[in-house]
């Protein structure tokens, strides 16, 4: 099976899926409370931030010294 085919079946998954779930308000509701509460907030997200751009740098450093 080729890629693309995998892909776009993984998409339409998605929009299906999305579509019965967004028609639930109730689990709708339940959900929307899951992502606000699974965020970061205050000072947790400053160090999230901050750890996650010392790992982008350290990674653009690494393939900038081990390029030939």
């Amino acid at each position: 099976m080729r890629s693309g085919y995998l892909i776009l079946g993984l998409v339409a998954l998605i929009a299906i899926v999305s579509m019965f779930v967004g028609l639930d308000p109730e689990h709708a509701e339940r959900l929307s409370e899951m992502r606000r509460g699974a965020g970061f907030t205050g000072e947790t997200r400053e160090i999230a931030l901050f750890v996650g751009a010392l790992v982008i740098g350290g990674f653009i450093v690494y393939l900038t010294v081990t390029r030939r």
